[in-house]
């Protein structure tokens, strides 16, 4: 029998480097960073409007007159730290044999420049006398 030499050869082409190049790095930063941003910017509209919801949800077990119910709102207001907006803006009008109370507002955020985004927000009670 032949003794069997077994020889390895190995060959290799030209490597090929796989990852991200230094433009796809800088281009992804600037796009996490414009959406964090933006994050930034559209959390505070909806944390508000949050809080002026958990005082419509208040409202809704609520009995008293007009004065009654914006002196609620604004307590709600303050210890909510709602600080841009009064029990003023409420719309407080006869319905039936109780009263709506009704804000509807735009929320608003400046982006850049004369870039903005608006978030509309309504809300609507009716309260027993």
């Amino acid at each position: 029998m032949m003794p069997h030499h077994s020889t390895l050869s190995f060959t290799q082409g030209p490597k090929r480097q796989a990852g991200m190049t230094l433009i796809g790095l800088i281009l992804y930063a600037f796009i996490a960073f414009f959406v964090a941003i933006l994050l930034m910017k559209i959390v505070p509209l909806y944390l508000t409007d949050q809080k002026i919801t958990s005082i419509f949800t208040q409202l809704k077990n609520f009995h008293g007159g007009p004065q009654e119910i914006r002196s609620t709102i604004d307590k709600q207001l303050d210890v909510n730290e709602v600080d841009n907006i009064t029990a003023k803006d409420f719309k407080i009008t006869p319905f039936g044999n109780g009263f709506k109370v009704q804000y509807n507002y735009e929320g608003r955020a400046d982006i850049v420049g004369n870039l903005a985004i608006v978030a509309s927000f309504e809300h609507q009670v009716n309260v027993s006398p």
